[in-house]
């Protein structure tokens, strides 16, 4: 699948910095993802062995009385492929972790970015024209993490005065697995996924007022910096690409963009191919930057409305006596209290100004999905006030309205009353109605597509003599797909506004760029040392034994450390290696 524009115009690359550190540091770490994916993989084939065999011995029964064998075998095994698959799969896009376990397994193609998708959107920030975001795709998320680093003699040093130094060396590769566990167990606390298939980093690239163009970097697993950078004035986003690098780095697939320097040698850039927006509002049929138009509009008519609410509310409090405005505040401060009937039209604007706040907040916080008709998410079933479980007995569990419209509902039904405004429900159903053209569209026929294309994947065996060149074909195919439907399955405030976000809900922002902080020594600054380290080690070993890259990728794949990789995947990745 060629990436060019609708108009058949040569593809477009983009610059992405690719030092020897790079080249280097990126080879251990697909190894570790690797190591730790087919260990976890293992753990939870052994934990649902047990059901995969009663649930097989239950579909074996059901086909004996029935007698019906065309179509109970393909179903039965089909359940235990989802079971097992779907326990075990980190990507929002059901079982995308198919793909990129197969692009893990091919080796030397699956250490950079393959691919950057880019996506169109209004500006939000005062004088912001365009924001851009640019969707980099890795075979597999890196988590914040040290550098796998050995003491001297592993690396042949022959210094004869080293064995006395390296007791006082002797932490600078000791504190990297000391701090790797440490990671792991933090990540644990939070149930975070530190390590797995597939990964999606972005960078947004803004044009603002008279030609100037910004960028957003990311941070400690793709939290946004929020703090825009001059990037310089241009005279569009096309001569901005061909004057900027992205770059990212070894330990976290965080992203950022800079300054093409012109002194940059050819050999330290990688070029890689962009798909871009035009291209994928065409080619699938998505155009989410008219959606965000009309988005933004309810946003701002919302904002009216709560101006105009607290101004009703304000002029309503001044007509009441002294007396009533202090005994209003005293029974404003019991919120368990009922308040008094003469205050019903103050307590109605009251819930009027919280449900449309409320509403404002959805339209940032929820996955844009949700904004039409869709199945109900985790997030709905589990809300104090979307929950249905309290509310109606006969909510339908397999699909449900807008979760705006969800929202005014529940609450009405909760508060007990009547949300009195055409205007905002009227826009709310006009937003529904243009994002159901495009979720359901793209669902009906790209989302199924790639659905079918993962389970034809699922059973292509890993020596079949065409591997590389199938899993090649599957990725230029269901890449943009699985790409194009994070989008749809993320809040805005998440993929590209983060600054819509409350403050409340910005706390992995602010640990991220705690721990990313110049001025912070056992974060982001400690990891670059160790990386040094480990390059300058690493270089050093590479030199003496005379390697070449794939010299060097085979030996550290032979390394007695990568106790989980299967050896027929070792094979493979090796054979693969060769060709190259």
């Amino acid at each position: 699948m060629q990436y060019s524009s609708i108009k058949s115009e040569k593809d477009i690359y983009i610059k992405v910095a690719h030092n020897p550190q790079r080249k280097i540091l990126e080879i251990l770490s697909l190894f570790r993802v690797m190591n730790n994916y087919y260990n976890k993989k293992g753990e939870i084939q052994k934990q649902i062995q047990p059901v995969v065999l009663q649930k097989f011995k239950e579909g074996l029964n059901t086909i004996r009385k029935t007698g019906d064998w065309l179509f109970s075998v393909p179903i039965a095994l089909n359940t235990l492929s989802d079971d097992f698959l779907s326990k075990r799969d980190s990507f929002k896009f059901p079982d995308s972790i198919i793909l990129f376990e197969a692009w893990m397994n091919l080796g030397l193609a699956a250490l950079n970015p393959r691919v950057v998708l880019h996506f169109k959107f209004p500006g939000l920030l005062k004088g912001e024209k365009t924001r851009n975001v640019f969707q980099f795709i890795f075979s597999s998320s890196r988590g914040f993490g040290f550098p796998i680093y050995f003491g001297p003699q592993f690396y042949q040093y022959d210094l004869k005065i080293m064995k006395y130094i390296e007791p006082f060396f002797k932490w600078s590769y000791t504190v990297c697995h000391k701090a790797n566990q440490a990671i792991v167990l933090f990540n644990k606390k939070l149930k975070s996924k530190r390590h797995h298939p597939g990964e999606f980093e972005s960078v947004i690239i803004s044009e603002y007022e008279n030609n100037i163009f910004k960028g957003i970097n990311t941070l400690l697993h793709g939290f946004f910096t929020g703090e825009p950078k001059d990037l310089g004035s241009f005279n569009s986003l096309k001569e901005t690409l061909q004057n900027v690098v992205f770059s990212y780095t070894i330990g976290d697939h965080a992203m950022s963009v800079n300054k093409l320097n012109s002194d940059t040698p050819s050999h330290r850039i990688l070029e890689t191919c962009l798909i871009p927006h035009e291209f994928i509002a065409q080619r699938f049929d998505v155009d989410f930057y008219s959606y965000i138009k009309r988005l933004m509009n309810l946003n701002r008519l919302l904002t009216k409305k709560i101006i105009l609410y607290k101004k009703n509310r304000r002029e309503e409090i001044k007509k009441l006596s002294i007396s009533d405005r202090i005994r209003f505040r005293i029974e404003q401060l019991n919120p368990i209290k009922t308040l008094s009937p003469k205050f019903s039209y103050i307590k109605k604007l009251n819930k009027t100004l919280n449900l449309i706040e409320r509403l404002r907040e959805f339209l940032w916080t929820t996955p844009l999905f949700t904004h039409t008709i869709h199945s109900p998410t985790n997030r709905e079933l589990k809300h104090k006030l979307l929950n249905p479980a309290k509310i109606e007995e006969d909510f339908d569990q397999e699909s449900t309205d807008s979760i705006l419209l969800n929202l005014v509902k529940r609450y009405e039904k909760k508060q007990d009353f009547k949300f009195e405004d055409p205007e905002i429900i009227e826009e709310i159903k006009n937003l529904r109605d243009l994002m159901a053209k495009m979720w359901l569209y793209f669902k009906e026929r790209h989302f199924r597509y790639a659905c079918r294309k993962l389970e034809e994947l699922a059973h292509l065996p890993l020596d079949a003599h065409d591997y590389d060149e199938k899993i090649t074909t599957y990725l230029d195919k269901l890449i943009p797909i699985i790409s194009i439907y994070e989008l749809f399955n993320r809040p805005l405030a998440e993929s590209v506004y983060p600054e819509s976000s409350p403050h409340t809900n910005r706390l992995g922002n602010y640990l991220a760029r705690f721990f990313s902080s110049k001025y912070n020594p056992i974060g982001v600054n400690l990891m670059n040392v160790f990386n040094n380290l480990a390059f300058y080690n690493w270089s050093y070993f590479i030199k003496k034994q005379k390697l070449s890259y794939s010299n060097f990728f085979e030996f550290v794949l032979k390394l007695p450390i990568w106790h989980h990789i299967p050896p027929n995947v070792k094979t493979k990745v090796l054979s693969h290696n060769t060709k190259k």
